[in-house]
């Protein structure tokens, strides 16, 4: 009978131990989705923003708003949420199956000439949310925090048309 009692006391103390670990690893890999999907929105948003009659002069000139727009569906999409408004800045998503909580993505323009005569773009990208934590456990600990953990990504691109 004590073999089964110290059993049970076994896992309850190796469950309590080992769900913080499982969710730092999910966290980590939140992060690197995030971290990803910031990416490849500002990829898709980059191609499809750029001013035609501004490539000839190698001018990296950004039609800002349809870079949110394309930045938003893009983003949207790989998180599977739906987007309030495209065109305002911050952009907020929302999700679908309630997964993740809603997402704020801050997104800043800023040109400079740079050295030469080309017009470059920079633009910062800063992505946070409240993270959503997946186990019970830590769901429970975190429900009563007056600071929510919150998810933040910051990158910062240079858009520039080569010669």
């Amino acid at each position: 009978m004590k073999i089964f009692l110290y059993l049970i006391l076994a896992v309850l103390l190796l469950s309590i131990l080992i769900t913080p670990i499982v969710e730092v690893f999910m966290l980590g890999r939140d992060k690197i989705l995030l971290s990803s999907t910031v990416h490849n929105s500002f990829r898709a948003a980059r191609e499809a923003s750029y001013s035609y009659l501004d490539m000839r002069n190698v001018d990296a000139v950004v039609d800002k708003e349809v870079f949110l727009r394309s930045f938003a569906r893009t983003f949207a999409t790989s998180y599977g949420m739906d987007y309030i408004n495209p065109t305002s800045n911050p952009l907020r998503f929302v999700s679908y199956d309630e997964t993740f909580n809603d997402f704020f993505v801050t997104i800043e323009f800023y040109e400079d000439t740079g050295t030469g005569d080309a017009t470059i773009t920079i633009v910062t990208i800063t992505a946070e949310s409240e993270y959503r934590f997946r186990t019970g456990y830590m769901r429970a600990i975190g429900m009563g925090s007056a600071n929510p953990y919150m998810l933040t990504i910051s990158r910062t691109y240079t858009m520039r048309i080569e010669n």
